[in-house]
């Protein structure tokens, strides 16, 4: 299939006015990802282009080539074109519009594994959501559940931020405290909480079992209702003054120690 080609000057091309309605948050069913490193993290996972723009600070001709093969919406676009679809203060040479992912209960579930699956109560600010995914990747989850009321893991800077752990970890978004706790009861996943005024450390815990494994926003922490139905709430110890943890620290270090204990 020949590969369509476009010169872009104006933003008011209709792909480029996707574009930035991506970067603004108001595009259904895609996402943005901008930048060689993260384009190319993209096409590494395999996730579908819907369309790739391209500007003359681009001059990777081999990702240029890979963009081309993937996609039949190429567009070669001004850099002034491009800052008008970047959703970042200095627009890169490169952005690819991706089909978001579908993702089920099921996709969490490896079953080359132990599940490991990961909720994120609250987590409101994108960066720090998408570190937190970055961290449970790097530390072997099976998959992630970002609940209702927080950030989404597939607007820009959620995807910034996890430096594309959410183009290969399953992450189901938008689930309700009453969702989490029968999906857990379903599976047969043990639900532990992180919670500052738990009854363990998080050292004492058994984490070898099916696990959910809920973390929340430092301000508002995790929903009662999950509190309550948690079979441990799992502490981090912590010196004087420091009261918490930023959450995506505070899952990192609960998140390998479920890897020690397994390992």
């Amino acid at each position: 299939m020949t590969n369509a080609r476009k010169a872009i000057s104006s933003a008011k091309n209709p792909v480029v006015q996707q574009f930035r309605d991506a970067a603004a948050g108001g595009a259904d069913g895609v996402l943005l990802a901008e930048g060689p490193r993260l384009v190319t993290e993209a096409l590494d996972a395999g996730m579908q282009v819907v369309a790739a723009a391209v500007s003359p600070r681009c001059d990777d001709t081999a990702l240029r080539d890979r963009l081309q093969q993937a996609t039949t919406t190429f567009l070669d676009v001004s850099p002034d074109v491009m800052a008008r679809m970047s959703a970042l203060e200095t627009a890169p040479g490169v952005a690819v519009l991706l089909r978001r992912p579908e993702v089920g209960e099921a996709d969490l579930l490896r079953r080359d594994t132990v599940p490991l699956v990961v909720v994120a109560a609250g987590v409101r600010d994108p960066g720090n959501l998408g570190s937190l995914l970055r961290a449970a990747e790097a530390a072997g989850a099976s998959g992630c559940i970002t609940m209702r009321g927080g950030a989404d893991p597939f607007r820009d800077k959620a995807v910034r931020g996890s430096m594309g752990s959410v183009f290969r970890l399953p992450v189901l978004h938008g689930l309700d405290a009453a969702a989490v706790i029968d999906f857990a009861r379903r599976h047969h996943l043990q639900l532990v909480v992180a919670d500052g005024g738990g009854d363990r450390t998080y050292t004492e815990v058994d984490f070898r079992r099916p696990l959910l494994l809920v973390v929340g926003a430092e301000a508002a922490g995790v929903p009662a209702e999950l509190v309550q139905a948690a079979s441990a709430r799992a502490c981090i110890p912590l010196r004087a003054p420091v009261e918490s943890l930023n959450v995506a620290v505070a899952a990192g270090v609960l998140l390998f120690e479920v890897q020690r204990q397994r390992r």
